[in-house]
């Protein structure tokens, strides 16, 4: 049976190495100067998700789950930043979405 101490060093290990996942895509954000193809609202749920894990990895006492959640959102915050430097679209909602708003108002409500 292995210690529960050397599964959560191992753990912490796998919490860093796979958080290198994220350097594909600042880099490709920051070398393009563009973040119009990447969701700010993938952002904000994965976001909160992690939080809550975060909260959640403290509550139980894991420091692996800790570790991973705690990248993980420092990512977030550096990938969502990014996003919205680099955007040169509406931030939230497609140009359409505002269209549909504007045309509701400029259609007359009396005949």
């Amino acid at each position: 049976m292995v210690e529960p101490a050397s599964v959560e060093v191992f753990m912490s290990i796998i919490a860093v190495v796979t958080n290198a996942h994220w350097i594909p895509q600042l880099s490709r954000m920051i070398a393009r100067k563009a973040s119009d193809d990447f969701s700010l609202w993938t952002t904000f749920i994965l976001l909160a998700n992690n939080v809550i894990f975060f909260a959640y990895a403290g509550y139980i006492g894991s420091v692996s789950l800790a570790i991973q959640t705690g990248l993980t959102l420092a990512m977030l915050l550096l990938f969502g930043s990014l996003i919205i430097r680099y955007r040169t679209t509406n931030l939230l909602f497609s140009d359409d979405f505002w269209r549909y708003f504007d045309k509701k108002r400029q259609t007359p409500t009396h005949l």
